[in-house]
This record gives C-alpha cells, sequence and structure tokens, in this order.
C-alpha cells in the first residue's frame, strides 16, 4: 500500500471511523441510514442500534471453544505452548506502527451520531431502551479501551474534518472511567428491565452488572496500583470513588434481583437455548437454525478444544466442607480424577472432566455421539472412542495438555452438530454479587450480611457451605500472591478472590484480575503451568490389553498412542504431573519459567504512527504509556 493510503488509513481512525475503504470521507456511519428523513420514530432508533449486535463488540464469537479461548494463557488455562503474554523475555519495548482503536472509535462515533439525534424520537419506553442500548455500548467499547491501553482520549460526539477534538490528547484513566460510569448512569435510567427489553437484548440489570464491574476494575487497579506504586498508578487517587460506585450498583441488582439466581449446575446453565425466563442470565447471544445463525461448540468439543486447565486452578478449588485443602480434615487421591470429583467443591466436576460415577453426561466415552451426529458406524471416528482425555495427537484429535479437560461451556446434545442453537450467556448475576462482595471488602466494611445476599446466594446454588466472616478471619492460613491473593489482606477479602476464581472460571476474567490487582509479576514470573497425576493417564493410555478388549481402540497401532516421557510427554520437578510445556525451554525443569515486565506489560502500547500523526497533523503529543518506546 502506497504511503499516502497509510496514511489516510491512519487519520480514519483518528477521525473515529471504523471503515477503512476509499470512501471513509463519507460521515454516515451507516451506509443505509441518511440523517435527512431518518430518526423519526422509535423504530429508526431500533433499526440503527440492531448493527450494534452485528459485531465481536457486544456479542463475542461462538464458533469454536465458547468460554474458553478469552482465558487461555494465564495460570487458569493454558494451550499447548505457552502464550506470549505470559513470556515477555524477548519483547525489546518497541511498540508496533500502528494499534487496532480505530474499530473502537469507529462504534463510538457511531454511539455518538445516535445520541445526537435521539431527541429527534418522541420519549417513549421504545425510543428511551435503544437510547439506553447506545449508551451502553459506548462504555463498553471505553472500558475495552481503558482496560488495554489505561488513558485514552474521550469523545462524545460525532466529529467532522475539521473538528477540534479531532487529535484530542489523551485522558486520564480516572477521568474515562468517569465518563464510562456516567454512561452506564445513563443506560440504567432509559433502559428496561430484561422481562420487557426484548429477548438478547442490553438491558437495564445487564447495565447494573457493567457498572459493578468497571467500579470494581478502576477502583481496584487504582488502589493497588497504588499501594504498591507502580507506573500505572493514578496520582492522588485510592479507587474508593469508584469501589463505592461498584457497591452501589450491586445494592441496586440486588434489591431488585434478590436470591433469583439459576439453581442448576454450571454445566446445566450453559446448555441453555432460551434464556429468556433464566434467573440471573442478563445478557446472551441467541443462536437460530431459522435465521441461518448458527455455532457448531458440540463439534468442537467432540473433536478437542487444545486447551487444558491447569493443577493450580484445580488447586484452589475449596475442599466440599468449604474448607482449604490445607486446614480440612477432608482428603482426596490426587492421582484420581475421579476423586478429586467426589471431595472437592462440586463445581470442580462442572468445570473439569473429573470422571464422576453419576450419569449426567461425564461417563461418556470421548466422540461416542460423534459417530451419530455423522451417522457413522465406524472408521477412522470410531476409533477416537476413549475413556481419558488424550494428551497426544494420535490419541485424540486436538489434546488436552494438561489432561484436566475443559467441561465448563460444552454443549453434549449430538443435533447441535453444525447447526448449535444453545444461545452463549455472557452476563450473569454471579459476576455482580462477587464484583459486590469484592468492593466491599476492599473498602473494609463488607458484613455477614453483605455476604449472605451476595456471595451465599451463589453457594447456595453451588451446594457449599456458606461463608461466614467471623470463621474465615479466625483461620491460620498463609495465602499466595503467586496464586493471585494478597497475603497482606484479610482471610474474607482473599477468600472472595478465590471464589472468583472458582465460579467466573473461563469465562474471561482472570486475566484482567490479575492486571487490577497488581500482581502479574508475582503470578507470572517463574510461573510454570502443570497438569494432572499423571499416574492414572499412563495406566490407562499404556493398558495394551485393555484398550483393545475394553475400549476396541483401533484407528492407529498401539505405540502411537503410548505415553513415552521425554517423547511426547513431560512430568515436573516432582516426576508426578504433566508438564505441558515440557519441550519448550523456558518453563522445562531447568528453565525459569514464565517472565512479564512489571513495568510494562500491564499496558498495551500505543502505535508510532499514531504518535506521528498527532504531532504532525495535530501539534499534539500523543504520550506513550510506560515502559514502551
Amino acid at each position: 500500500m502506497k504511503k499516502l493510503s497509510i496514511y489516510i488509513m491512519v487519520l480514519a481512525m483518528n477521525l473515529g471511523f471504523a471503515s477503512c475503504s476509499d470512501d471513509f470521507l463519507n460521515l454516515q456511519p451507516l451506509d443505509s441510514f441518511s440523517e435527512e428523513g431518518f430518526f423519526t420514530n422509535s423504530s429508526d432508533l431500533k433499526s440503527y442500534v440492531n448493527a450494534f449486535y452485528d459485531n465481536n463488540m457486544l456479542l463475542r464469537t461462538m464458533g469454536s471453544n465458547r468460554v474458553l479461548p478469552s482465558e487461555n494463557g494465564t495460570d487458569n488455562l493454558v494451550s499447548s505452548g505457552p502464550a506470549g503474554r505470559i513470556n515477555t523475555r524477548g519483547v525489546s519495548g518497541a511498540a508496533p506502527g500502528s494499534i487496532g482503536w480505530d474499530g473502537h472509535y469507529g462504534f463510538i462515533r457511531r454511539a455518538n451520531y445516535l445520541l445526537e439525534n435521539t431527541y429527534k424520537v418522541p420519549r417513549d419506553i421504545l425510543s428511551r431502551q435503544y437510547t439506553g442500548e447506545a449508551f451502553f455500548t459506548r462504555a463498553l467499547v471505553y472500558f475495552e479501551l481503558l482496560s488495554t491501553y489505561g488513558d485514552v482520549p474521550i469523545i462524545t460526539k460525532s466529529l467532522n474534518i475539521d473538528s477540534d477534538e479531532l487529535y484530542k490528547p489523551r485522558d486520564s484513566r480516572d477521568v474515562v472511567a468517569s465518563q464510562i460510569i456516567k454512561d452506564l448512569d445513563s443506560a440504567i435510567v432509559n433502559l428496561s428491565w430484561k422481562s420487557d427489553a426484548g429477548i438478547g437484548r442490553i438491558n437495564k440489570e445487564a447495565a447494573l452488572l457493567l457498572k459493578t464491574r468497571v467500579g470494581l476494575f478502576e477502583g481496584s487497579w487504582e488502589y493497588y496500583h497504588g499501594k504498591k506504586d507502580t507506573p500505572f498508578a493514578v496520582e492522588g487517587k485510592d479507587g474508593s470513588e469508584f469501589l463505592q460506585e461498584a457497591v452501589e450498583a450491586g445494592e441496586l441488582l440486588i434489591d431488585y434481583q434478590g436470591g433469583n439466581i439459576y439453581q442448576g449446575s454450571l454445566i446445566d446453565l450453559f446448555q441453555q437455548k432460551d434464556y429468556s425466563g433464566v434467573s440471573g442470565a442478563f445478557f446472551y447471544r441467541v443462536f437460530s437454525q431459522d435465521a441461518s445463525l448458527t455455532h457448531n461448540v458440540y463439534g468442537n468439543f467432540n473433536e478437542g478444544t487444545g486447551l487444558g486447565i491447569t493443577k493450580q486452578l484445580v488447586d484452589a478449588f475449596l475442599m466440599a466442607d468449604g474448607l482449604p485443602s490445607e486446614i480440612s480434615t477432608m482428603t482426596y487421591d490426587e492421582s484420581s480424577l475421579r476423586s478429586l470429583g467426589e471431595n472437592k467443591d462440586p463445581r470442580l466436576s462442572q468445570t473439569i472432566w473429573t470422571r464422576p460415577v453419576n450419569n449426567e453426561g461425564n461417563t461418556i466415552r470421548f466422540y461416542d455421539a460423534y459417530d451419530v451426529a455423522n451417522d457413522q458406524t465406524g472408521g477412522s471416528q470410531h476409533a477416537y472412542k476413549t475413556s481419558y482425555p488424550g494428551l497426544i495427537q494420535n490419541q485424540q484429535r486436538q489434546p488436552s495438555p494438561t489432561g484436566y479437560r475443559p467441561w465448563k461451556g460444552v454443549v453434549f446434545d449430538v443435533n447441535e452438530w453444525r447447526n448449535g442453537e444453545t444461545s452463549d450467556l455472557i452476563m450473569r448475576y454471579a459476576e455482580a454479587l462477587l464484583n459486590f462482595a469484592e468492593a466491599k471488602a476492599i473498602l473494609g466494611n463488607i458484613t455477614q450480611n453483605d455476604l449472605d445476599k451476595s456471595v451465599n446466594v451463589i453457594r447456595q446454588r453451588a451446594g457449599m457451605p456458606e461463608m461466614n466472616l467471623a470463621a474465615i478471619n479466625s483461620w491460620t492460613i498463609n495465602y499466595s500472591n503467586n496464586d493471585g491473593f494478597d497475603p497482606a489482606a484479610s482471610n474474607i477479602l482473599n477468600e472472595i478472590r478465590r471464589e472468583r476464581r472458582i465460579e467466573l472460571a473461563l469465562e474471561g476474567f482472570r486475566w484482567d484480575d490479575i492486571r487490577r490487582w497488581a500482581v502479574m509479576d508475582e503470578v507470572f514470573n517463574g510461573f510454570k503451568p502443570l497438569g494432572a497425576h499423571a499416574a492414572e493417564f499412563i495406566s490407562y493410555w499404556n493398558n495394551e490389553n485393555g484398550l483393545i478388549e475394553q475400549e476396541g481402540f483401533q484407528w492407529v497401532g498401539l505405540n502411537d498412542v503410548k505415553l513415552l516421557e521425554g517423547n511426547n510427554f513431560g512430568l515436573d520437578e516432582t516426576g508426578n504431573y504433566f508438564n505441558p510445556f515440557f519441550n519448550t525451554a523456558d518453563f522445562g525443569n531447568a528453565g525459569d519459567g514464565g517472565f512479564v515486565d512489571p513495568d510494562r506489560d500491564y499496558l498495551s502500547p500505543i502505535g508510532t504512527e499514531e504518535i506521528e500523526i498527532y504531532l504532525s497533523k495535530g501539534g499534539v503529543t500523543l504520550e506513550q504509556n510506560p515502559g514502551w518506546f
């Protein structure tokens, strides 16, 4: 591409346009809409905001692994090799030429355009609903920018070529967060409750939840980065203002929703095709064969995710008596997946495959249903039927590299093979309850009543003993910041962190939690992910008679599926647990493990082209993030 075209594209990005085509100077945000003769009734508003749902900003892609990819590359979930974000040894700190916030500002401009014209439409419940959706969208996009870059320019109107704000300097993250809260307050006022908003549409519950998320994120970021005096601290701020916003939004939501939460297991919760009547399922994406909008989550589960849950996450689960294993009288055989499932928090067997005795789906052999979906009775697919997850390619198509195969979010309905209609649950009540509880705990004023109306609502559904504030704070237990805890904090705050990790596992929160707690270096420097105890898997996969006589395994030669240490699997220093990165030098037994730069890696860099354009065209210095150049 010619240099002039590159500059035009960068200029378009700074203008806030999503399009990189030659006609980007056409300021109409949607090709089919014209301000003249439009925005006369609520149907016009609906037609406009419907476009917000036809993208991956409001509605994430659910084509393959559902809740899993966003958490890949943390201490909860890994693939067959280390993610770049947990091993930045080779990163020089040189920023890329350009960054990806052009799409974000494109959506912001679209929201701004509607909000500038919504006054033309008579006020009624529908026009307020769609106006609220625009406020919500702008808040959500700015929150993504805040999380990724920190300080960003705040633009609240659709810009023209000669607008003064075209080369606006970055606003402080504190100002950005305040604007997000302001937009969410406007969304909350305008939006209808879920029961009236329409199937799959943004609603008042979702806006209140997002406000708790934003308040907790920014409040805890300012609190912890300020305490540690990191380069990412906000001068003169301790986070209390935003933490209080999270508390107040949580209280409003709890006052409305109370203890109404889905009472089934996490497995069942993520199996729903229709969330309209499911308590606590606030925002979700609808799929329909009639609308030619489907997914293949079922097929991808059967073919394997290629992802594995870590032992570090499994170890975080409490025992079934509600106590950490360090102080519990309960025991389990750590070489047995079934023993784990029977003796730990029931949510463990709803998060990983644990081979339980019950008949709720976990007893299936992998790929049993795949033959049915393909109308096959033998051949290559039949050979994949096994009673244990595979660790290497010849055992299953996309094996789980840790042995702890993800189970949460799996779709079991064979009729959904390449025709999935299970909805994607995006925002649910449990997160808001945990946001509320953590914000109260950081502020230091959490009470037993607060726990009873938040965390204990979740515990009751999960079948776990309720949290007791006095009892937990009396525990004699050592919390390690290597696991994302705060050894200097109260037991209750750390247990709320644990509860969050367990309840929301694989739903995409872990990376941001570690960043806002300012513990990236403690968690990831030296981090080596571990997998399951190897004995059970070696016994299964290296038992030739068992594979032939009991399993009918027939696809490849038995030598091709055997587990051979140093060849197709490795163990940790103890010789007991799988090391999924055994053949990567930094993560082998002699390696130093993961690495992040705590003075740089909390935020993404600003592109050098953006900096150059701002300076040359607008005379504005666009400051670079710490540690980048």
